[in-house]
């Protein structure tokens, strides 16, 4: 059976693109063919418009999802994702925090069945934030949902896009897996990314 490609496409929507958080996406993938697609977007589009853009645009199988406050902690990252996907070959959608059990359209409603680590920075002072059963790294958790703050996917395993009816920037994560989920894909919470989520105001947990 022959190999996932050994590169990853990043996806990121942003009002305005910033020089210094490209060159760090850069500098944490580090592989030098790692295919970064930044969109500006002041908000004339929808979130869900923008991620299937980037899934038509992206040049690899491996598509990263991020939000463009996010810190990168985990260094050499590319060969690390595509390893994860490459041991995990049934699961098409992978992120690093997400619930296995989705009652309303806020899947943090439930912290008992919240899974995942994700750090947090405010006014300068850091927290790290553990759901649930703490760490599983190379063995994933699965889930219904996962947050849309940092997630993965491979084209191939996926059944729908983004749902272009959900406008604005709320709910795609949600409506994304789910639909995907009904479809039977896979989906998973891995520990083994470190990332750090600057806007705290936008973080529901």
């Amino acid at each position: 059976m022959s190999k996932i490609n050994e590169v990853v496409s990043v996806v990121i929507s942003t009002r305005k693109i910033d020089d210094d958080y490209l060159k760090h996406v850069e500098k944490m993938f580090s592989h030098p063919k790692t295919d970064i697609n930044i969109y500006e977007n002041d908000g004339l589009s929808s979130l869900t418009e923008i991620y299937n853009q980037g899934l038509q645009d992206s040049k690899n199988d491996i598509v990263v999802f991020m939000h463009d406050d996010l810190i990168l902690e985990t260094r050499n990252m590319t060969p690390k994702i595509v390893k994860l996907f490459e041991k995990h070959s049934d699961y098409g959608i992978i992120g690093i925090a997400g619930t296995d059990n989705l009652t309303t359209g806020c899947w943090w409603q439930n912290r008992e069945n919240m899974y995942g680590v994700v750090g947090h920075v405010h006014e300068g002072k850091r927290h790290l934030t553990v759901f649930n059963k703490g760490t599983f790294n190379d063995v994933l958790k699965e889930v219904s949902v996962v947050d849309g703050v940092f997630f993965m996917v491979h084209k191939k395993r996926i059944k729908k896009n983004f749902n272009e009816q959900f406008e604005g920037f709320h709910f795609y994560d949600i409506s994304f897996c789910v639909e995907n989920f009904l479809e039977n894909v896979k989906i998973g919470v891995t520990t083994k990314r470190s990332e750090e989520h600057t806007s705290e105001l936008q973080s529901p947990y």
